[in-house]
């Protein structure tokens, strides 16, 4: 054998055993999707079997006590109560006696493992909630949380139209002959036909799966193509690019914008424009003498969420989101000089971080206003504590997005409407995010770790929403 051919092979069985070795080392999780939140849990692999921690799955969905009595895992999970044995197949969940698990339970250093396999049929029993797992792409759905699309191929120009019940925010690449959406944070599922071949100049077939971690929907094309996402994030168009097209649903409808100032407990509205980039105020709550909760004698709300906010900026920044900040000290802003900040300073977004040491991970919250009332033109007048008002569609669409992001990195996270001030005079999309630790212990909120692990969250939820929202004027 030549020498140089020698070595091309050893360089490239090197190269085969590296990639080996790191896919090995890439940890097998499985993907869950609940009305609560969406997360990601390891598995565990004893004998060739996949095996899932209970308490894992459990603690993002609801309240969960757990305790090891011998070789028995006895729980609690929203009042109800399962016991499990170490090396046994049955078990007990809210007073059923004669369950069975496909594969033995396990314990291993104190914590509780199931079988994979069983997650969709001991989920139900445990929370009263219907799941189903898929078991090929490691995919867990808990009620009913599956997201089914529609395709319609339209012409003149040519374009593939794919619309979704909530917003989704795929990745996207486009290759040479095909473009790929990548759905990883979205419980996007078939919706029957997963391969179709349309046959057209533009669009040739179209073809959808799950995959580990998620969803890939592949469009074999035959011209150049463009991907954009419109209708608040609803629809998904992949047009020929040498003919493109502005789609009709490009952007969210915006009736009225307030204007930015309390004088006389009244707006008027102006016509939004147009803006390149999203832009994003960050609004650190309390201040000066009004300290927020006093955690412990020394860490206090307001130097948590000042803290907060500055790591949120760096993440922010890294990421080429512009960003403003209320306060970079500890002064004290009233309400209304907050909404007045947010409402001057031509942002998509508003941010206002809290923080509590009660719950348990992150809270998302929008304005308790009332929607525009039938009649309300671009012209009309609203109080100063409606001004939200317009934005309320936009303000759900922040808060979902930043939700499910949170979710995915292993936060838990609940999202409702609340009267936090100032979000109802905010003239642009207007969300609360309040911060609580993971454990039990406050101390935590003034962890750098843990506050990092919550920026970079929060980071990654703003930045896919760039696209989705209007823009102030």
């Amino acid at each position: 054998m030549p020498k140089e051919h020698a070595i091309i092979v050893r360089v490239t069985t090197l190269l085969l055993v590296l990639l080996a070795i790191s896919f090995a080392a890439e940890p097998r999780r499985i993907s869950v999707y609940a009305p609560q939140a969406s997360y990601q849990v390891d598995i565990l692999v004893r004998e060739g079997i996949d095996y899932v921690g209970v308490t894992d799955l459990l603690e993002p969905l609801g309240r969960i006590e757990s305790h090891v009595e011998g070789k028995r895992l006895k729980l609690t999970f929203n009042g109800g109560e399962a016991e499990f044995q170490e090396g046994k197949r049955q078990y007990r969940a809210r007073g059923n006696a004669k369950l069975e698990l496909p594969g033995n339970f396990l314990l291993v250093d104190g914590r509780g493992y199931v079988p994979a396999a069983s997650v969709g049929q001991m989920l139900p029993r445990v929370t009263e909630q219907p799941a189903e797992f898929h078991a090929g792409p490691r995919r867990l759905f808990i009620g009913s949380t599956q997201v089914r699309f529609s395709a319609e191929l339209r012409h003149s120009p040519s374009r593939l139209v794919l619309s979704f019940p909530t917003p989704v925010s795929p990745s996207s690449l486009i290759e040479k002959g095909r473009v790929r959406l990548l759905f990883r944070r979205e419980p996007v599922v078939s919706s029957g036909a997963d391969s179709v071949a349309y046959n057209d100049p533009f669009l040739q077939s179209t073809n959808f799966a799950e995959i580990p971690g998620g969803a890939e929907f592949i469009a074999s094309i035959q011209q150049p193509a463009t991907v954009s996402i419109g209708d608040g994030g609803r629809t998904v168009t992949i047009a020929a690019a040498a003919q493109p097209v502005a789609s009709p649903t490009a952007s969210l409808p915006v009736t009225q914008t307030p204007a930015t100032t309390p004088a006389g407990n009244s707006t008027q509205s102006r016509t939004p424009a147009a803006r390149a980039h999203p832009f994003v105020i960050l609004d650190a709550s309390h201040g000066g003498y009004e300290t927020g909760s006093v955690f412990s004698p020394t860490l206090m709300e307001k130097t948590v969420n000042l803290a907060l906010a500055r790591r949120l900026q760096k993440e922010l920044d890294a990421r080429g989101i512009p960003v403003v900040l209320t306060r970079i000290a500890d002064n004290l802003l009233t309400w209304d000089q907050r909404a007045v900040s947010a409402n001057t300073s031509h942002s998509t977004l508003y941010v206002a971080l809290h923080s509590s040491s009660s719950g348990h991970g992150i809270r998302v919250y929008t304005s308790m206003v009332p929607p525009p009332q039938a009649g309300q033109t671009t012209r009309s007048f609203l109080p100063w504590e409606s001004a939200q008002s317009p934005y309320l569609g936009q303000s759900s669409i922040a808060a979902s997005t930043i939700a499910a992001e949170c979710g995915y990195n292993g936060l838990p996270v609940r999202s409702s409407a609340a009267p936090v001030r100032p979000l109802n005079s905010v003239t642009i999309a207007a969300i609360a995010i309040e911060v609580a630790p993971l454990g039990s212990s406050a101390d935590e909120l003034g962890n750098p770790e843990f506050q990092q692990k919550v920026a970079v969250a929060l980071a990654s939820g703003i930045a896919t929403l760039r696209g989705k929202l209007e823009v102030a004027p």
